[in-house]
């Protein structure tokens, strides 16, 4: 049987899906911005919904849906693919924006009713919402009798709008639903995918593919769509003669980017796909957005500027948090985990670029405690730089899975896959361990790596969105994991265990191996080695005459080929970004080049109190400056090991002022015991240090 139902009905059966617990009358009225005794009176139809899918709606203090997982797992699943009688508030003027920016004239009232199939009173209020939105990208939405309606503002801020409407609209189901079949059950992304062509961006996304193994292979699959619906309506805006621009200034400093062979790899491949010519500009957004996304191991880019005060900023958070919470946080995976997070992040908050968080209402909802404490210590940690909401949500499922962590016990084989980046995904490995000890390996994959491994290997199969492969369907949860989805597991679970015997480990690929080879740890003890021969503390002059002279005496002893070329690359470096270490007196020079043969750690003392641009905001006064120097290219333990160093320059205060006022062999001395620790740790571990 058939039920109709409204737009409003969907978005609440949404929502008491969404919370197990059960909700308020009030707080199912806030969800839908009506009043309580509206709610009241579409109660009856949520229950016949209800019953036609063989559930019952619970009424007490709280409303609550009852009934069996695979139930209410269906109904999830009809109400975001059903054609409903009409859209809700918010999904009309997702198409409003959509058509009034894809216009290229002015669109008339009569003809937006006409579309959106309701009155002009109705679109006459929309359009008061549309502009409100607009005002974040710096767009007006011009409104005149006789003229029609239509948006005014450069094409940077229309394509962000454009994009920023896509990315809030289409989730990863609908982007791989549109992408590899062809269709979209999910009307209001179908309708926004119509702005765009369809077979365009099957070309961007296997163009991006092919550069993204090679360059990127580990981007959130969020990441990846992001990407792909910029270049896509590049393309198009492109084709229409609409040209992009940016400041000459912001261009120069994002030539400066280690991303822009990648993006420059990556423009000329569209450019061949599409048989056009793209723009300078158009490369320096591609910059932008790899930089932005949430790419590699933090071990790649040891010596990004920000590195060592991030560091810094970073250790105050999680010691805040441990503070507040009551709980010891002092594990390398979290800390890991969130620089190689909030590098990109950061960036992406500075540029002014939009952040999508899908989890965002959820997390608030079910961890408020911990996202009120997140909020507040970052607020404290990165001041005076104001973290977004959707930022925020992203931190506390990072302390949300080392939460879990802290109580988890292992056992069976997972293959998990989870399309919401880094902490999400460790957030569900963290439930699932935790609700099911039977797990022992679990192993994240992107939605769009599923090639790489084989579901029939591992005991379970498991996705955040619905996906199938080799005829083998993954039970599909979502990233907090509800209790009904982990009934769900666990009668797979039970079935699994009476009809066959359990693998003992399944094969999992990986780019790390869990035991060193003795050529690995030889070639590591020579480069840590080199690294602590090269320890020296001159006493100098001058700054930049100083560091000239130190790099004509390297070169003397053959620790560079071209002393010139690593001056001007050392001050090119200090033009891009501060170099002087916030609160230590401390400055620090580094660079990776060819031109260096191997790894350098000089100190240079300075007569007189030297005055540079500080890795925060205004200028440092430093007495010390450090040339750290590497080679061009270092195999990734190498790259490590440099990043490893770069964090101990900020480590306790007593760290900091040996750096500042110690001695030479007092420094060798410590750094042989720190670099001794490090590769112990290596040999043993078998994983990443930094």
């Amino acid at each position: 049987m058939s039920v109709h139902m409204t737009a409003r009905e969907r978005v609440l059966l949404q929502a008491l899906l969404a919370n197990e617990q059960g909700l308020t009358l009030q707080e199912l009225a806030d969800v839908a911005s009506v009043s309580v005794r509206t709610i009241q009176r579409d109660l009856p139809s949520l229950a016949k919904v209800a019953a036609n899918h063989q559930l019952s709606l619970h009424r007490g203090h709280f409303l609550v849906l009852e009934g069996a997982s695979t139930y209410k797992l269906a109904l999830k699943e009809k109400l975001q693919t059903i054609n409903v009688g009409d859209f809700t508030s918010d999904e009309r003027v997702g198409l409003l924006l959509a058509l009034l920016l894809d216009a290229n004239e002015p669109v008339k009232l009569f003809a937006l009713a006409k579309e959106l199939n309701v009155t002009p009173a109705t679109v006459g209020s929309d359009l008061t919402k549309a502009a409100e939105w607009l005002e974040q990208f710096g767009i007006k939405l011009i409104r005149k009798r006789g003229y029609g309606i239509a948006v005014k503002g450069t094409e940077t801020n229309i394509r962000q709008a454009m994009s920023a409407i896509l990315s809030e609209n289409l989730t990863e189901e609908a982007f791989y639903e549109a992408v590899y079949s062809g269709q979209m059950q999910n009307e209001v992304a179908s309708r926004l995918l119509h702005f765009v062509d369809l077979e365009t961006i099957r070309l961007v996304q296997s163009t991006i593919q092919r550069v993204k193994e090679k360059h990127f292979d580990d981007m959130a699959d969020q990441s990846f769509i992001a990407l792909v619906v910029h270049a896509t309506l590049a393309i198009e805006r492109i084709k229409q003669g609409e040209q992009i621009r940016m400041d000459a200034g912001q261009l120069e400093a994002l030539h400066q980017e280690d991303s822009l062979p990648v993006a420059q790899e990556l423009a000329e491949a569209l450019a061949q796909t599409f048989q056009i010519t793209i723009p300078e500009a158009e490369i320096g957004y591609l910059v932008m957005h790899l930089r932005g996304a949430r790419i590699g191991h933090i071990q790649g880019e040891p010596f990004e500027q920000s590195n060592a005060e991030l560091a810094g900023r970073l250790k105050q958070f999680i010691a805040g948090m441990e503070q507040d919470l009551s709980v010891s946080l002092a594990e390398p995976s979290l800390f890991q985990g969130l620089l190689a997070h909030l590098k990109p992040a950061l960036y992406r908050v500075r540029q002014g670029m939009k952040i999508h968080n899908p989890l965002l209402e959820k997390v608030k909802a079910d961890y408020a405690a911990l996202f009120a404490v997140t909020a507040k210590q970052a607020s404290e940690a990165f001041a005076p730089l104001k973290l977004p909401e959707e930022e925020i949500g992203f931190l506390t499922l990072h302390f949300g899975a080392a939460l879990e962590r802290r109580k988890r016990s292992v056992s069976l084989s997972a293959l998990v896959v989870c399309s919401s980046g880094i902490g999400s995904a460790k957030m569900l490995a963290s439930r699932i361990r935790q609700e099911f000890p039977e797990i022992s390996s679990i192993t994240n994959a992107s939605l769009f790596d599923l090639d790489k491994y084989d579901p029939a290997s591992f005991d379970l199969f498991i996705s955040t969105v619905k996906v199938e492969t080799n005829n083998r369907q993954a039970l599909r949860v979502s990233p907090m994991l509800t209790a009904d989805e982990a009934s769900l597991i666990k009668a797979n679970i039970d079935e699994l265990l009476n009809e066959q015997t359990i693998t003992a480990a399944p094969p999992i690929r990986t780019n790390v191996e869990e035991k060193r080879s003795f050529a690995d740890i030889k070639r590591m003890a020579s480069f840590i080695d080199s690294f602590l021969q090269s320890v020296r503390l001159v006493a100098v002059d001058e700054l930049l005459a100083g560091i000239r002279t130190c790099c004509e005496i390297l070169e003397e002893q053959g620790a560079l080929s071209e002393a010139k070329q690593v001056y001007e690359a050392l001050l090119a470096r200090e033009r891009l970004g501060g170099i002087g270490i916030p609160g230590t007196g401390l400055a620090l020079f580094h660079t990776r080049l060819n031109e260096i043969r191997r790894p350098v750690f000089v100190f240079l003392d300075l007569k007189t109190e030297a005055q540079v641009a500080s890795m925060a905001d205004g200028n440092e006064s430093i007495k010390r400056a450090i040339l750290m120097l590497a080679p061009e290219p270092l195999a990734e333990q190498e790259l490590a090991f440099m990043s490893f160093v770069s964090i101990l320059l900020i480590g306790s205060d007593d760290e900091t002022a040996l750096f500042y006022q110690g001695r030479e062999h007092e420094i060798t001395q410590f750094l042989e015991q720190k670099c001794r620790e490090f590769m112990i740790s290596y040999i043993n571990e078998g994983v990443d240090q930094s």
